[in-house]
């Protein structure tokens, strides 16, 4: 996971039950 990530950024996070996909909306 990046330390800075924009907004619209596409953030894959690895979980126990697989990969979360999420995109950044603020």
């Amino acid at each position: 996971v990046p330390l800075f990530i924009e907004e619209g950024d596409v953030v894959r996070v690895a979980t126990g039950s697989g990969e979360y996909v999420t995109r950044v909306s603020t």
